[in-house]
Parts: structure tokens; sequence; C-alpha cells
């Protein structure tokens, strides 16, 4: 049964499922200021929300779905499955509401720094931390992958700190392989200086897919650089394809595991790199080498900030910006002023 539904008739085609409540979430919950300064995304934006029964603080992520609600439903049906989502560098949903135009998500709350502001904002850097962030990331994806789950939208901006602990956020791109070791084709492209080449050429996506953006962000944090960033889209395409990239001045002090780790991840074919299972094996993110990464410094953080800048900023161009006003598929059909606007440009 639909709580809170009157008839089916008005709501969406793909849009019924019986666990969301389509109702006003504004009954229930407060809602405050967007979280951080990279919560916005292309039809979306996640602010605090304030349960009134108890003063719980929750995040809750606004999908605006205007005629075509299959967007908005695959972060709900990846979150509503509880078996595959229990890691916890993971973020819960507690519940979601659907009103007309948008999809509501209730989950965790985790407005911690996110991952390149979180380095940037430090005094000194070793290598030991950025391994030890790496490995707290393929602990993460070791557990969805062994899922058949593949994230597809490992970048800074997706990840955040709630305390020491790393969280993965943002799980729309997510999708289940029915068999990953033939993979699946899937129809979404992230930001493209973190996909890996079967990704932008529409092949077969793998596990290993993810392990490719994993070594990007290890490359980022290393050197403060994106390895595979330039101004110039066609170059970004070009070289992810023939997986182009050098070794820039800050890896001269680097590790030679740290390099043969981001190596073994940049592979043409996916199924050829590190796992998220044998990367976590990998000397680089061994005990055994944690002396050695601690007096390796990295010496990064202001070619960070300026990374982090330019990727909050490239979120900023793609964002629409929403009313949210919310209105029940019982009320009067409602038009948002500001998209509106937008299209009429």
């Amino acid at each position: 049964m639909v709580v809170g539904a009157k008839s089916k008739s008005n709501y969406p085609v793909g849009g019924i499922r019986p666990n969301i409540k389509y109702e006003n979430p504004e009954t229930y919950y407060t809602f405050g200021d967007e979280i951080g300064g990279n919560s916005k995304g292309k039809m979306a934006v996640v602010r605090e929300a304030v349960n009134k029964s108890d003063g719980k603080k929750y995040a809750a992520k606004m999908i605006y779905f205007d005629d075509d609600v299959k967007f908005a439903m695959r972060e709900y049906d990846m979150m509503e499955d509880k078996e595959r989502l229990v890691h916890k560098g993971l973020v819960r949903m507690k519940e979601a509401y659907m009103v007309r135009k948008y999809l509501i998500i209730i989950m965790d709350l985790v407005d911690g720094k996110t991952l390149l502001d979180a380095f940037a904002s430090r005094v000194s850097i070793t290598e030991d931390d950025v391994a030890q962030t790496i490995k707290q990331l393929c602990e993460i994806l070791a557990d969805i992958h062994s899922k058949n789950v593949v994230h597809l939208d490992l970048r800074p901006t997706n990840i955040r700190f709630d305390g020491r602990n790393l969280k993965l956020l943002d799980y729309n791109s997510a999708r289940h392989l029915a068999n990953k070791k033939a993979g699946g084709v899937v129809d979404i492209i992230g930001d493209t200086e973190f996909c890996a080449p079967e990704m932008l050429n529409f092949d077969p996506v793998l596990p290993g897919s993810d392990m490719w953006s994993v070594a990007v962000i290890a490359y980022i944090l290393l050197s403060g650089i994106s390895p595979y960033y330039y101004e110039d889209e066609k170059k970004v395409l070009e070289t992810v394809q023939s997986v182009r990239y050098e070794w820039v001045d800050a890896f001269q002090s680097v590790t030679s595991e740290a390099k043969d780790f981001i190596k073994k991840c940049f592979i043409r074919a996916p199924e050829m790199r590190l796992t998220a299972e044998s990367a976590l094996k990998h000397a680089w993110l061994s005990n055994d080498l944690e002396s050695k990464r601690k007096k390796v410094n990295i010496k990064s953080q202001d070619t960070l900030m300026k990374t982090d800048m330019r990727l909050l900023s490239e979120e900023e161009e793609e964002y629409v910006e929403a009313s949210f006003v919310f209105r029940t598929f019982e009320e009067e059909e409602y038009e948002s002023e500001e998209f509106e606007d937008d299209e009429e440009e």
C-alpha cells in the first residue's frame, strides 16, 4: 500500500514504490540551509533537515524530476536495498517522500569537509595520510563490489570526512551488475577527468571502473594536480582513452610503491586493473610501509585548494536553481519559476 496516497493515477510512471511517502515532508521536517559549499547537483540539492518530533538532524536530498522520474528513482532504489549499502563508510536512507516535481530522500547527515578541502586545510600532509585515506576508500569499495555494486561517480566532491572516517556519498550513478565479470553498459558519464576509458566509450563497466577513479584521486592527493585535466575537453578524452599521463615534479619524493599502485590502476582493460580487494594487499597500503610513508612530506596544500575550487566551480556551473516549494499530487499543479526561466533562456 502506498503511504499517504489517495490515487495512483496522479503519480509519475515509474515513481510508485511501496515505501515512499506521497505527502509533504514539511509536515515532519524543518528544512534548513544547504549542506556545505558543494551540495548542489545538476538536478538536486542537499539541505539539512531537522525532525520535528525528536530534533534529530538529517540530510535531505531533493531531486527534481519534472516529467521523467527515472533519474530520480535510481538513487532511491539503490539506497532502499538495505543489504547492499551496509558499510560504515556509506550513508543510509531513513525514509523518502515524493511530491509534485521532487523526490526527497532523508538520509544520514554527513557535514564534514570534502576530501580535498580537508587535506588542503591541514598544516602538514604525509604520504601515509594519503595512503590511509585511499585504504579506507578501497575498503568501502571492496564491500560494495562483493555485492556486485559499482559506484561509477567517485570524485573528491562525493567523499566527505565524518570525524576521521570517510563517507562515500551520492549513489545516483551506482549500479548493480548482474554479472560483475561481464560487466554492464550504463547510460551515464560523470566528470570525465575521473571516468575510466570504458565509461567514456560506453563499453561495459566493471568494478575496475571504480578503481581507475581511485587512482585519479590518489594522484591528486599526492600532487595536488589532476592527471587527466585539460581545459580542452577533447584532450581530456584523448588522454584518458590512451592512458596518457605524466609524473609531475611532486612525485620525485613519493615512494615507488605509491606510483606502482597508480600504474596498476591506470590500465586500459578494466579487468586487468587492481581490484579493491587486491589493492588492500598492495605494498603501498601495507602496515610494513607505514614508517617509510610517514617520512614523505606532501607539500600540495596550495594546489589542492586550487583543484578543489575548480571542481566546485564546475559543479556550480551545472547547477539548476530551484524553488523547492513542495506541492503534493492532490494539490494544484505548481511550476517552479526558476526552472521556467532557465528553459526560456
